[in-house]
């Protein structure tokens, strides 16, 4: 601009973590119109809020398939332990729509090396998995490549363009890092931008690593009086019921946090009572990314401000897509499901939380009727 003038750009993130300049505000140097940095960052976060408070209606692949899909095929789901419990309807549902068969396999996080060749024994066509870091499996990917099988991942960062045998990767690095970021503009908006945070995270899953720097970067650039630090704990921890001891430990140690994001929710279980048992309830604020039944009834008792909504039931439609497409010989989209965005709204009220509860699934498992349309690109409508 002219000497003299300066322009803060307000930007909009849609799901894949893109940049889009929606408005721009000029302000005179020196004069009544300049505009504050922490209005401005407020304006930018509450700009990314807005786009991303009503849940979305439609899928995000679009292309058809071009030939009829055979039947008959199996699918085995290995299913981690925690959370991977909750994909189960969705490979059901999908499987049955294409009178597939599903094994289902349940194994232990960073344990599916033996399940692999189970799978292959049990004559899979198809193997599903989420958040296994392909480098711990990579003897068995080579053993499913020689066998013809391909790997359908989601919650990972490696791309399938650069593994042989990976086949699709949903809900990878951009996609949470953009659900990191819109968590942390709405605890820099529901703060008014003095959000002090502590994000409880387990770093051995690279996809919250990426989650993480999603939710640094939108506090860097959006709320200069906010400060972020993590709390890296292990999968060990979380299964051992450590992770509430070390948060409160964190929380007496540094009197100024008032904010605790929690990475996903299976890491909230206990966290809110040993906040209560430390009087400590009153001071932290609790949000945290990825709704599960149990964290939704939370927000409804209002013991949590908000949450991202993660349709896992939807990344397991999407998975399954991408067997179809390879059964067919079509190419999978968008470099094996990677670009798509992964449908992603924000719980904003108690009564929101309620809505997903009162639903058969207790919870968002993406577009409302997202069975038809898939069922419709794979010519099952």
């Amino acid at each position: 601009g002219e000497p003299g003038t300066g322009i803060y750009e307000v930007y909009e993130y849609d799901a894949g973590g893109v940049q889009e300049v929606i408005d721009e505000l000029t302000f005179q140097s020196g004069s009544s119109a300049e505009v504050d940095p922490v209005a401005a960052g407020i304006a930018r976060a509450q700009a990314v809020v807005d786009s991303f408070s009503e849940p979305p209606d439609q899928i995000t692949v679009t292309e058809s398939i071009n030939s009829v899909v055979p039947e008959g095929k199996t699918v085995a789901w290995l299913a981690c332990e925690v959370t991977c419990a909750a994909f189960n309807p969705a490979f059901e549902a999908a499987t049955e729509a294409l009178n597939w068969n599903l094994e289902i396999l349940n194994i232990a996080s960073f344990g599916a090396n033996s399940s692999i060749l189970t799978a292959l024994d049990l004559g899979a066509d198809f193997i599903a998995i989420t958040g296994t870091p392909p480098a711990t499996i990579a003897d068995e990917i080579e053993t499913m490549v020689d066998a013809g099988v391909g790997l359908y991942s989601c919650f990972d960062t490696t791309l399938p363009s650069e593994l042989e045998g990976l086949m699709t990767n949903c809900s990878g690095n951009d996609n949470v890092f953009a659900a990191g970021s819109v968590h942390a503009n709405n605890v820099i908006v529901r703060s008014g931008g003095t959000a002090k945070v502590l994000m409880v995270n387990i770093p051995d899953f690279a996809v919250l690593v990426s989650q993480r720097n999603g939710a640094a970067a939108a506090f860097e650039e959006n709320c200069p009086n906010c400060t972020f630090e993590e709390l890296a704990v292990s999968l060990d921890q979380l299964l051992t019921g450590e992770v509430p001891g070390a948060i409160i430990s964190a929380f007496q140690a540094d009197p100024d946090l008032n904010w605790l994001m929690v990475a996903f929710d299976g890491m909230l279980y206990g966290i809110l009572d040993a906040l209560e048992g430390a009087n400590l309830d009153e001071r932290i604020s609790v949000s945290l990314t990825d709704h599960d039944a149990a964290s939704l009834q939370e927000c409804v008792d209002g013991r949590i401000e908000f949450g991202t909504v993660n349709p896992v039931l939807y990344t397991a439609w999407l998975m399954v897509d991408g067997m179809v497409r390879t059964s067919v010989g079509q190419e999978i989209p968008g470099n094996g499901h990677v670009t798509p965005p992964i449908p992603l709204f924000l719980t904003q009220t108690p009564e929101s939380c309620q809505a997903l509860l009162d639903t058969p699934e207790a919870d968002w498992k993406g577009p409302a009727t997202m069975e038809a349309q898939f069922s419709a690109l794979w010519g099952r409508g």
